[in-house]
């Protein structure tokens, strides 16, 4: 409905159960640099409009940290990223403790068995809160024992009888920190929603049982610090945000037709008929 044809706007999905620095996301990269190389040439060398969406961003970071200045001054024209998870999500801790099964019935799914699988995900250890938003002094995991922090996730790990969960949260150590991407960024998110900013375990109940979300400020998935970091990047040229559920909710947001009509207004203020890659 965009009036994009194939050669103007390319699309670049990423497994989404891999980090960026495990075999399958480094050939995930690799195959990036070549379609946005192979699309500035094949359209007439325009620079490339990169837009990421929630993980993809943090995916668009560890792309252009190990890119050079030259190859980003001469492929890339901007970078849009929206709701990007730049500082990891508490949510996260959910589905490696207990399981994620928030928007799914659970009288159709086992959220242990959920669990099972997400547990093998290293993308879910990736996207844990980032020790320097959240403090030694901020528990956001509460049981009838004791209380966690994320800088305690070995003891959590151990104590819901999941200690491989220390082994690969350490594959994702070199990807946890927040770095320039080199490139102009204008970035998009939503606040003003209910968003997973802890979790309470009745007696009895953890880890195996569903907790109790305690709720703070974010996008509905993402939260609110992690979300603007973004307002960090040194070539930030524009910054929006959206409140509320129809307009910044996680998902939502790339449905909302001011969003849709910023990013095109966003591409076309030089007059040049620039290229998009998803």
């Amino acid at each position: 409905s965009s009036g994009i044809n194939a050669e103007y706007g390319r699309a670049a999905p990423y497994d989404f159960r891999y980090g960026a620095n495990s075999p399958v996301g480094r050939l995930y990269i690799a195959n990036l640099k070549k379609l946005i190389e192979q699309t500035y040439e094949i359209n007439q060398q325009r620079k490339v409009n990169v837009i990421a969406h929630s993980m993809g961003n943090i995916y668009m970071i560890e792309f252009f940290k190990g890119i050079n200045k030259s190859w980003k001054k001469k492929y890339i024209k901007r970078y849009i990223a929206i709701s990007g998870v730049f500082g990891g999500s508490v949510k996260s801790i959910r589905a490696l403790v207990s399981g994620e099964i928030e928007s799914i019935p659970r009288v159709f799914v086992n959220a242990n068995s959920v669990r099972s699988f997400q547990r093998t995900f290293q993308s879910i250890y990736w996207l844990l809160p980032r020790k320097n938003l959240w403090g030694t002094d901020e528990p956001l995991v509460f049981t009838n024992e004791r209380n966690y922090t994320i800088h305690q996730m070995d003891e959590l790990f151990d104590d819901s009888g999941f200690p491989l969960g220390k082994d690969i949260l350490a594959t994702t150590d070199n990807m946890m920190d927040f770095t320039e991407p080199g490139v102009d960024v204008y970035c998009i998110h939503g606040s003003e929603i209910p968003t997973a900013a802890g979790f309470r375990w009745k007696p009895k109940y953890f880890p195996d049982y569903q907790p109790n979300q305690i709720d703070g400020p974010g996008d509905g998935t993402v939260n609110k610090r992690s979300l603007e970091l973004c307002k960090e990047f040194k070539r930030l040229k524009d910054y929006r945000v959206y409140p509320g559920i129809k307009a910044g909710d996680h998902m939502q947001i790339l449905l909302n037709p001011d969003v849709i009509s910023y990013v095109k207004n966003i591409i076309s203020e030089t007059g040049e008929k620039d290229l998009l890659n998803f």
